[in-house]
């Protein structure tokens, strides 16, 4: 059984956990909280497609990651297409980093920060966490959605460079 983020168990896990489940709440985020309490399953309607994200809330090493998982995979034959559009895209990226399985040719975007080394007193500042994990949500979700285009163009066949060339181009309105 799983529960809304709105009906997460507040006591439950540590201030991370807690500051997602906030954040979640406060947003309207279409989130479910994981039954251990590890973080939260997500269905994300971006502007041509839905994909599934997943907030890993790791209080025990102090550290927050979100994965947006692409809805489609690569094809083993192209699995070298698909490398080398991740390569081109992030190249630059500084919130995120495109991740592919060689094998299952999965695609995935991840965002986190590990929060070891700062003083226990900020791991205590709920507007500090809250922020964090706003912000590396946000992040994660606006590149998949820029980007996801172009996941799913090379694995139905295209040629990377030319698709990154396009989704970066600058915007004619600018």
């Amino acid at each position: 059984m799983t529960a809304d983020a709105t009906q997460a168990d507040a006591p439950r896990g540590g201030p991370i956990q807690r500051a997602a489940a906030q954040v979640y709440a406060d947003g309207g985020w279409p989130v479910t909280a994981m039954e251990d309490g590890s973080g939260f399953t997500a269905t994300i309607e971006g502007t041509d497609s839905a994909w599934s994200g997943l907030a890993i809330t790791d209080d025990d090493h102090d550290r927050f990651v979100f994965y947006s998982l692409s809805p489609v995979n690569a094809a083993p034959e192209r699995v070298p297409a698909m490398a080398e559009l991740l390569h081109r895209i992030n190249r630059g990226l500084v919130a995120g980093t495109f991740e592919l399985d060689a094998d299952s040719g999965e695609v995935r975007l991840r965002t986190g920060i590990e929060l070891i080394t700062l003083p226990r007193s900020l791991l205590d500042d709920e507007e500090l966490l809250r922020a964090i994990v706003q912000d590396l949500s946000a992040a994660n979700v606006e590149l998949f959605d820029r980007y996801l285009p172009a996941v799913v163009a090379v694995a139905l066949g295209a040629d990377p460079a030319p698709v990154v060339a396009e989704i970066e181009a600058p915007d004619e309105d600018e």
